[in-house]
């Protein structure tokens, strides 16, 4: 017997996780089904069995057995054999009775241990399936409902903003807490000044909210009345910070033809947070251990403000390191320290490319990283590259395989 279904995170039991990892100093995931992906690409299987994965099954694939003449008898095999699958199912005989199910479904799956974003139609009888056959691209006899995002209306408090690794200013919406897909929803991205004024959205509006895909909160327009509306200051990023970086007071900038303001303090700590959280991500340093919390509380503590200060951290000040606040400490302790310790010694003899990626240079993700590091043996030879010097020379569209020097380096 083989079955198909799906791998997944029950919600408390990602809640559970995220409390160890945040208290261990681990960063901690945005939602389960990000960890339920990221605990998949996992090559140590040690890991993943530390992980709380789940599966639910919900179709057939091989079998040599008795013939399962109906969905109904396929879902049977499945209980006898203690092997778990989605619930609930309904039986329908006509379009309203698969309307109403559908309904059901999506009143209930707010209280489901699980995201779910729509439902599946079935036919039941397994002969008539095979007469209506598939396309290439699905199955005739199988259609997916999907659920139109809940959205609900709540305040909007305030506008706060948030610093990132490359100094860009991310407003992030204050709410008034609500209940939104069967959690609280408090904060919502608002991306950049220009979406703001775009929905022209201010603070005191009543905004209609959902999220995105189930997952990320966002606001959809405001729904206050005109009038008490329009009495409300339209907003400005630069006024709302008062013309200065909120973390450093470091004057604040917008490139010609961006949307983005950034902080142009280098030395800025809420840049030196996320700089180094990056620099410890993954797909960049991987150095286990050296999540928010801990960058954020070596930024504060002043023992770090650049990533490569990391590496002048010695093992008992990392020990002692207190993650909390002078009126109640939280210790990394020694078993922790231990680790960031040895996996910084071991991002010595990291690949090139995962140390350009994690450097965090503006347009250089993980894949430009790659290809600087396929031509280049070093970060010396890279600081003095002569194909870097006639990208920025040669801003012609097609200059990569136009121009002499660059086509060279092309990969046909």
């Amino acid at each position: 017997l083989e079955v198909r279904g799906e791998i997944f995170m029950p919600n408390d039991a990602f809640a559970a996780m995220n409390a160890e990892r945040d208290e261990a100093g681990l960063p901690t995931f945005a939602n389960p089904r990000n960890a339920s992906a990221g605990t998949l690409k996992q090559l140590d299987s040690r890991e993943v069995a530390k992980r709380p994965l789940a599966f639910l099954a919900h179709g057939l694939g091989a079998y040599d057995g008795p013939e399962l003449a109906t969905e109904d008898e396929f879902h049977n095999l499945l209980d006898r054999l203690g092997i778990p699958r989605n619930q609930p199912i309904y039986h329908a005989d006509n379009l309203n009775d698969v309307l109403a199910a559908v309904e059901k479904i999506s009143q209930l799956r707010h209280s489901l241990n699980y995201g779910t974003d729509g439902a599946v139609v079935k036919l039941l009888d397994r002969n008539l399936r095979g007469s209506l056959g598939a396309t290439a691209r699905a199955p005739r006899w199988a259609a997916a409902y999907k659920f139109l995002p809940e959205q609900q209306e709540t305040r909007l408090n305030n506008i706060t903003i948030q610093i990132g690794r490359t100094g860009v200013l991310t407003p992030v919406a204050e709410l008034e807490p609500v209940l939104i897909s069967g959690s609280t929803v408090s904060r919502a991205t608002l991306h950049n000044e220009e979406e703001i004024q775009r929905k022209d959205l201010r603070i005191g509006d009543m905004v209609l909210v959902e999220k995105a895909g189930e997952i990320i909160p966002a606001i959809v327009k405001y729904v206050t009345a005109p009038d008490d509306h329009n009495s409300l200051p339209p907003f400005s990023l630069q006024a709302h910070v008062d013309h200065q970086c909120p973390s450093c007071g470091g004057p604040i900038a917008k490139e010609d033809d961006f949307v983005a303001w950034r902080c142009l303090n280098f030395q800025c700590p809420a840049q030196a947070v996320t700089r180094i959280k990056h620099f410890a991500s993954r797909k960049a340093l991987d150095i286990e251990g050296l999540g928010e919390t801990v960058a954020e509380a070596l930024v504060r503590r002043d023992l770090c403000r650049s990533p490569l200060d990391l590496f002048s951290l010695a093992e008992s000040g990392l020990a002692n390191l207190n993650l909390g606040t002078d009126d109640a400490p939280r210790r990394f302790g020694e078993k922790n320290a231990a680790k960031v310790i040895a996996a910084l010694d071991a991002a010595k003899s990291k690949p090139l490319h995962n140390w350009i990626f994690a450097m965090g240079i503006r347009q250089a993700g993980e894949s430009a990283a790659k290809e600087l590091a396929r031509l280049h043996a070093s970060l010396e030879e890279l600081a003095a590259s002569p194909i870097l010097s006639e990208l920025v020379r040669d801003t012609r569209v097609d200059a990569k395989k136009k121009n002499e020097t660059l086509a060279r380096y092309a990969i046909s």
